[in-house]
């Protein structure tokens, strides 16, 4: 690729799939306008991509914008290269988007008439990690041969199910396959360790309409879930008031207030780690039912609410990273006001609460031997966090 050729040019948005070579095989169905987008996401994310299409694909999309999405000429036939069997050695991943019902059935039966499927057919034999992402009308996606078929390519391949819209079988969006395609070929830094990231800000009666809460966005709670799964993690996250919009691909829970919280705290499952940026109240109003008349002002009741550190502490057996925010602190203030939650907690994030919203944040990371002050954006403050769970897994 020349070195001045726009997809070299592209904002980065992570490290993930640096240095990793990504073949991305596009067949026939009309989602493969999508393909584009899916190559530019990749690359984003440190991937050097090479596209193979069917004719079918190039006669959908065109040759020139697929070719310009990955900065080189794209593999549309078979020559005395043997593009497919170069593929099974270098190809760190495969991914087949969109992959058409035929295609998923000469996956299954040994096809390869075409580019894209004899690279396929190589791949599976190489044993290199694919991800395949169907997409249809919605009756062929329901007969019992597709269905049949994906049970096959699931012994080989990571299938991501459609979604499943205006009587189609569509594919995922660029983000959900880039997210799956860092954890699977990514550093894989977890390991498929089970990570809970419990975020947003909770929200307290003070009577049937009304509520209190903190203000909070959970961005931090976001990147770091999403973070975590490019990183190979397991990841659950447990959102409370929050105005961004987390990954589909991530697993999410509901909680309100600090009580709700506290109930899902009993049921706790195992965690390898939990981490804890959730704008959660210290105070609680004791609650009027009904609604309190406009027509005066009234007393609100406060009492203390429950430490949701010291249950999760009680419950949980593996690290838990805290966070603390302060506002009006010097930074060695803060430190040691972030250092009393050590009592309870492996790690301890904290910061000034002037980074409140903002996409850039400057936090100190307290450990009882430590500690390491980072200024960068929350995404890749989130990052250098998790590399510090990591080591204490």
């Amino acid at each position: 690729m020349n070195k001045h050729h726009p997809a070299n040019n592209l904002t980065p948005k992570g490290d993930y799939l640096k240095n990793k070579n990504v073949w991305l095989a596009v067949t026939g169905s009309v989602s493969c306008v999508e393909s584009v987008g899916i190559a530019r996401e990749l690359i984003r994310y440190g991937a050097n991509v090479t596209i193979v299409a069917n004719r079918a694909a190039l006669e959908l999309v065109g040759e020139k914008a697929l070719e310009f999405a990955c900065g080189k000429p794209i593999i549309k036939e078979i020559t005395g290269q043997v593009e497919h069997v170069i593929a099974g050695h270098d190809a760190d991943l495969l991914i087949v988007a969109p992959c058409c019902a035929t295609s998923l059935g000469k996956m299954v039966h040994g096809i390869g008439d075409n580019p894209p499927m004899l690279v396929a057919l190589t791949c599976i034999g190489a044993k290199t990690p694919m991800i395949v992402a169907p997409a249809m009308d919605k009756n062929m996606a329901n007969s019992k041969i597709i269905k049949q078929n994906l049970k096959e390519v699931k012994k080989f391949a990571t299938v991501l199910d459609p979604i499943m819209i205006e009587g189609k079988a569509k594919l995922p969006s660029k983000f959900r396959i880039t997210a799956e395609a860092c954890k699977i070929a990514g550093k894989n830094d977890f390991k498929k360790n089970k990570i809970l990231v419990i975020g947003g800000g909770s929200s307290e009666e003070i009577d049937d309409v009304r509520v209190i809460t903190n203000k909070s966005t959970g961005k931090m709670a976001k990147h770091l879930a999403e973070a975590a799964f490019n990183m190979g993690a397991d990841v659950e996250l447990w959102m409370g008031e929050t105005t961004e919009v987390v990954g589909e691909w991530i697993s999410q829970q509901k909680f309100n207030s600090v009580e709700d919280l506290s109930k899902k705290i009993k049921k706790l499952s195992k965690y390898d780690a939990i981490l804890v940026p959730a704008a959660l109240s210290d105070f609680v109003p004791v609650k009027t039912k009904g609604k309190i008349s406009s027509q005066k002002i009234p007393e609100i009741k406060l009492k203390k609410a429950k430490k949701v550190i010291e249950l999760l502490r009680k419950k949980h057996k593996g690290k838990l990273c805290a966070f603390k925010l302060e506002s009006g602190l010097s930074d060695n203030k803060l430190i040691e006001k972030g250092k009393t939650l050590l009592k309870s907690a492996d790690i301890v994030i904290a910061n000034h609460s002037e980074v409140l919203g903002d996409e850039n944040t400057k936090l100190a990371i307290i450990t009882k031997k430590d500690n390491k002050w980072i200024e960068d954006t929350k995404i890749n403050a989130s990052k250098q966090i998790l590399k510090e769970i990591v080591k204490k897994i």
